[in-house]
């Protein structure tokens, strides 16, 4: 076959791949062929002929080779079912499995291509049982989980797609993928608990003399080392949970509680970045902490969000590409964070930006209403 006509099959194939029918709408092909493939109309309708003419396409032409029928049929060639799927199908055919299951377990093949068929029934019986256990094996590493259950390896479990685990029953989420450190320093009887987004805000937090009065809480990943980003979301997680499965670490020289009974203090604020996400984190964790405050901690941030010398667009230099397209929270008109939400929708401020004289002095105090426009 000449390498354009394979080119252009090579289109409708890649159009098709999650096709049942193998057909596409007609109306829009010339213009779609000649936007992603070649500019040059005569060329393609000499190709869409010639694979009409070998069987490789279904449709009605008119008389310069256009088609004109509702659809064209893509006529793609039988492949042969490759080996590791016909293993995996007789260990799923073989304990007599409901077709939901079946279907579930199916998108796993892939990731097991490589197992002898006996290796597959046995991943099949800990998929079974894992299923039955989980409930209680929420909270556990998931490279305990899977080593507990998955042929001894502790990575099995996290190869294997997700979509298709929680198909078949199995939620991957209750076992997080590292241990959930939250780290905390302050004083044994602090007047305010300041959740912190980003740790290294938290590092300059915590050496300043605000410790003397508040107690600050992080949190970071595997080995400390989780994306800035995902900080403030996996502590939103760890809040939600009230730090069931967390482990503290208290900086050294501190004295104040763990992260659990910190949640009881009366007076918790929040201190992220000021933008979208930062605010989006924060509702977040006042779902599941009702009298949850934004920090005074703001207040320099909005301050610094007038002068573009002092903030930032949401651009991909820093990060911040996606923030625009956020789906904004509903928030109670005169809430304090609608307010933050509009100062922030077309520039930005990190938190780190917050000075540690600023740190000191606000850190115990609530942001105002009035403090917004500060």
């Amino acid at each position: 076959m000449p390498e354009f006509e394979e080119q252009v099959l090579q289109w409708f194939f890649k159009r098709t791949k999650n096709s049942a029918s193998g057909k596409l709408l007609a109306k829009p092909i010339m213009a779609k062929l000649r936007d992603e493939v070649i500019n040059d109309p005569v060329a393609i309708r000499k190709a869409l002929m010639r694979l009409r003419d070998d069987g490789q396409l279904d449709f009605t032409p008119n008389d310069r080779g256009e088609p004109i029928s509702s659809y064209i049929q893509v006529n793609k060639p039988e492949q042969a079912t490759p080996p590791h799927i016909e293993r995996w199908s007789r260990v799923l055919e073989a304990r007599n499995l409901d077709s939901t299951d079946v279907a579930a377990l199916m998108a796993v093949a892939d990731a097991l291509s490589d197992l002898p068929e006996s290796d597959m029934g046995h991943v099949l019986d800990g998929l079974l049982r894992l299923r039955s256990d989980q409930d209680g094996l929420a909270g556990q590493h998931t490279f305990f989980v899977s080593a507990s259950y998955l042929l001894g390896s502790s990575k099995l479990l996290s190869s294997l797609p997700k979509r298709a685990l929680r198909a078949f029953g199995i939620d991957p989420g209750r076992f997080p993928s590292h241990p959930l450190y939250v780290v905390v320093a302050g004083c044994a009887s602090p007047d305010a608990v300041v959740l912190v987004e980003n740790p290294a805000a938290f590092e300059r937090a915590i050496g300043t003399r605000a410790i003397d009065r508040c107690a600050f809480i992080a949190t970071f990943g595997f080995g400390l080392s989780n994306a800035q980003e995902e900080c403030g979301r996996q502590l939103a997680g760890m809040v939600e949970d009230r730090f069931a499965h967390a482990i503290t670490l208290r900086r050294e020289g501190t004295q104040c509680p763990d992260a659990r009974t910190l949640l009881s203090n009366p007076k918790i604020t929040f201190w992220g970045d000021l933008d979208p996400a930062g605010i989006e984190i924060y509702l977040r964790l006042k779902r599941a902490i009702p009298r949850l405050e934004l920090s005074a901690l703001y207040k320099p941030m909005v301050s610094a969000l007038e002068d573009s010398r002092e903030s930032h667009p949401y651009i991909k230099s820093v990060g911040k590409e996606q923030q625009p397209s956020m789906p904004r929270s509903a928030i109670k008109d005169g809430h304090v964070a609608s307010a933050l939400l509009r100062l922030c929708s077309s520039r930005g401020v990190d938190q780190e930006r917050v000075s540690p004289e600023d740190i000191e002095s606000l850190s115990p105090l609530v942001l105002e209403a009035k403090d917004r426009d500060a």
